[in-house]
């Protein structure tokens, strides 16, 4: 008799802990997932801008510090505008474009005709 109700709770306590997995699978696939990129404050996530390639621990794309450098900004500008940023993020970034080049200016450019097809609807 001892014996059944042993079984029972066994059954029970494995009814519970099927359910908490079953919860955390849900979690787990409701996660951004990332891809990692061989640098290592660079990701990746779809859910992320569309993929595209962000600074680790920051909402910042490695476009953002592109395009700063390309309006003269310098690395310490780029730190003063954006202090949640460290150096080597900055560097990061800036190594990660030389490494994808084509990439980024892909980015760049549908960033640029997205503001344009924003600015001519607003003005017409």
């Amino acid at each position: 008799m001892e014996t059944q109700t042993e079984m029972q709770q066994i059954a029970k306590e494995l009814g519970a802990l099927r359910e908490e997995v079953h919860a955390l699978r849900q979690k787990l696939d409701a996660m951004p997932t990332f891809v990692v990129t061989e640098h290592p404050y660079i990701y990746v996530s779809k859910e992320m801008h569309n993929g595209e390639p962000t600074i680790r621990g920051t909402a910042l794309t490695v476009r953002t510090i592109i395009e700063s450098t390309r309006i003269g900004e310098s690395v310490e500008e780029i730190l003063d505008a954006y202090p949640i940023l460290t150096r080597a993020q900055v560097h990061d970034a800036l190594s990660y474009y030389y490494d994808h080049a084509a990439e980024i200016e892909q980015y760049i450019r549908e960033n640029q005709e997205a503001l344009w097809r924003l600015t001519n609807r607003a003005s017409t």
